[in-house]
């Protein structure tokens, strides 16, 4: 899973074992504004119609 937006210069993982996640396993947002994410899978698994259960949880405070 990766993140683009506004304040990061090309894109942040955010995968589980992410080092760009904090202690809690979150990443704060840098900047305001519009953001998107992408969740990728591998070309492979994407020939073979596979698809990966995954979850996002965002919280706006």
């Amino acid at each position: 899973t990766y993140l683009f937006g506004p304040g990061i210069s090309d894109s942040v993982d955010l995968s589980r074992y992410s080092s760009e996640l904090d202690d809690n396993g979150q990443y704060t947002l840098p900047a305001s504004g519009k953001y998107e994410l992408r969740v990728l899978q591998t070309r492979n698994e994407a020939r073979k119609n596979k698809a990966k259960k995954y979850s996002v949880n965002i919280q706006i405070k």
